[in-house]
């Protein structure tokens, strides 16, 4: 199943020869049958798993490990099920793009590398393939080379992820320079026994969360990911909720069972989540440009994600994991549908919209679905989802977490119907009374209507997800629980309804007359500062020690021979010495 989309890749340019629909074909049935191997894999992870093990690299004594368990197919099914929906989808997106061949190359192997990722049965197997997700992700971020933003948002996402991925290595090091194994069964078994003394296990645990945090952009490492809508939509759903960003969870997810022991990792995981969850559903609330308010809220959906992981508990655990799938076809559907709207208008910007849900049927009710599991609405999956975690935290007794959920509960349902309403609703732009407005190509419109079904049945499939994680299906919350998760809700909807669908108070007005709403908006357009304050401390430091070298490294040789010299003089000095 993993080898497959990566074998592929070498056949897309041939298939190419063959002519564009061919390539497209090619590339969607490949993940199609990935897709189907998953499927075949499940009755062997409920029946308890196992595990594939051969010779690699025999000289250090590695061996190659293909863990197949509930986690591990889980994953599975949502990469490669979700993967074939964004591929055919791109038949009708990338119609009209050159560099096709480049684009589905970077796609099987980014689906593929995800796979290898989350079948690996070693910590050094899957941060090969941990890598290769980062690779492919910055080059499709960057797949519009002749645009200097999508290059300066590509090398972005890899420098940012490159810090967490530096300290995922150190921690991998660590681990096994004290345990002597890469192997996640014999990882937790040792931290079963009591094998691994306290501070190892700690400081090697969080070095691997900063890696996850890195990855699935939390703070302070959330950056890289409102810049990646750069790329073509199409890629920020795939980034978004197939692959790149479900990697950190997964990784968390996975060495639970090695780190879970330490409430100092766990506490650390929790807040982590709760920080960005926070951060990412207020910047969301401010942005105009609607691939933002989405990625928002992608970095807000996985703090909800890594804050159930921090709890500690078994459901707390099965919750962060169906949070996961409720995202990513929640996430899907509404990138795919922002996807649709962009294709047809050429901007990204929600106050050139308006007025086009009669003009758009298929996609007024993809994005609409989207929204409304988004914010939680029953009986849409964010609202089983949501709640599962939000429940759990009033179990776990932690209050103060419990409250920051609910705001960001609220928050949530204020940022997703705000924007629904600014561009299904009120007046229609100028722009868009210059478009033949017109709904999406049938390759477009089947993924929309696929993932429309499947964000209102997939509440169905809890219990058969809880059976297929090996955790007891979690009781019913509650009434009171539901209660407030709905009164979060509303506290959001009905702001959002009124400035952006009553429009009373208008929002430029309160803008433009409460000199702190102003100021609080700038501060929300501006990140809370953190892209300036990196560009300040790092970048500005980099680009400052680059110039000094430049003095000294002219690049003119009769200048430099005399540097080369005494270095090469100093080296031999040392080794004599030696």
């Amino acid at each position: 199943m993993w080898l497959l989309p990566l074998i592929a890749v070498v056949f897309v340019p041939v298939v190419s020869a063959l002519g564009g629909k061919a390539r497209e074909w090619f590339a969607a049935l490949v993940v199609l049958l990935a897709a189907a191997f998953a499927v075949t894999l499940v009755p062997i992870a409920l029946s308890g798993g196992s595990q594939l093990s051969m010779a690699w690299l025999p000289i250090s004594g590695f061996r190659l490990q293909i863990r197949v368990d509930g986690l591990s197919v889980f994953l599975a099914l949502i990469v490669n099920l979700l993967g074939f929906l964004i591929v055919l989808y791109s038949q009708g997106y990338m119609k009209r793009e050159t560099g096709l061949t480049r684009y589905y190359c970077l796609v099987l192997l980014f689906i593929g590398s995800m796979t290898g990722l989350v079948m690996a049965g070693n910590l050094l197997q899957m941060y090969i393939f941990w890598e290769l997700v980062g690779i492919c992700s910055s080059f499709l971020i960057a797949f519009w080379y002749d645009r200097p933003e999508a290059v300066r948002a590509g090398l972005k996402a890899f420098i940012v992820t490159r810090v967490g991925d530096v300290g995922l290595l150190i921690g991998l090091i660590l681990l096994y320079v004290n345990t002597g194994t890469f192997s996640f069964d014999a990882l937790e078994t040792m931290a079963g026994g009591g094998k691994i003394a306290g501070g190892i296990l700690l400081a090697s645990g969080l070095l691997i969360l900063l890696g996850a945090m890195g990855k699935s952009a939390q703070f302070p490492l959330h950056v890289w990911l409102p810049d990646a809508m750069e790329g073509p939509t199409t890629v920020s759903a795939l980034i978004h909720a197939a692959t790149m960003v479900n990697a950190g969870v997964y990784l968390v997810a996975r060495v639970t069972p090695i780190f879970g022991s330490s409430s100092i990792w766990l506490g650390v995981v929790a807040w982590v989540g709760i920080i960005s969850a926070i951060l990412g559903a207020t910047m969301a609330g401010a942005t105009l440009d609607v691939k933002r308010v989405l990625a928002y809220s992608t970095i807000s959906q996985l703090g909800l994600m890594f804050l159930a992981l921090g709890i500690g508990s078994p459901v707390g655990w099965f919750a962060s994991q169906f949070h996961l799938m409720s995202q990513a076809a929640f996430k899907a559907l509404g990138f795919l549908a922002a996807g649709s709207l962009i294709h047809l208008l050429g901007t990204r910007d929600m106050n050139e919209m308006g007025g086009l849900g009669r003009k758009m049927p298929v996609t007024f009710i993809a994005f609409f679905f989207s929204i409304l599991a988004m914010s939680g609405v029953p009986p849409f999956i964010g609202f089983w989802s949501k709640d599962l975690i939000i429940a759990e935290l009033h179990n776990a007794g932690d209050s103060t977490l419990f409250v920051l959920a609910l705001f960001v509960s609220a928050c949530t349902s204020f940022y997703a119907f705000r924007a629904f309403f600014k561009v299904f609703y009120g007046k229609q732009s100028d722009l868009v009374k210059s478009k033949q407005i017109h709904e999406s190509p049938l390759a477009m419109a089947i993924p929309l209507g696929l993932l429309s079904i499947a964000v209102l049945t997939l509440w169905l499939v809890e219990g058969g997800t809880s059976r297929l994680l090996g955790v007891v299906e979690p009781e019913a919350a509650s009434p009171w629980i539901y209660a407030a998760s709905l009164g979060a809700l509303l506290i959001g909807f009905l702001p959002a309804y009124a400035m952006y669908l009553r429009q009373s108070p208008e929002p430029s007005q309160l803008v433009a007359t409460h000199h702190w709403i102003s100021a609080t908006r700038n501060v929300l357009l501006e990140g809370y500062g953190f892209d300036r304050f990196y560009d300040r401390v790092f970048a500005s430091t980099v680009t400052r020690l680059g110039s000094a070298v430049r003095l000294i490294q002219t690049g003119s040789l009769g200048k430099n021979m005399w540097g080369i010299l005494l270095f090469i003089l100093i080296v031999a000095l040392v080794v004599l010495v030696l």
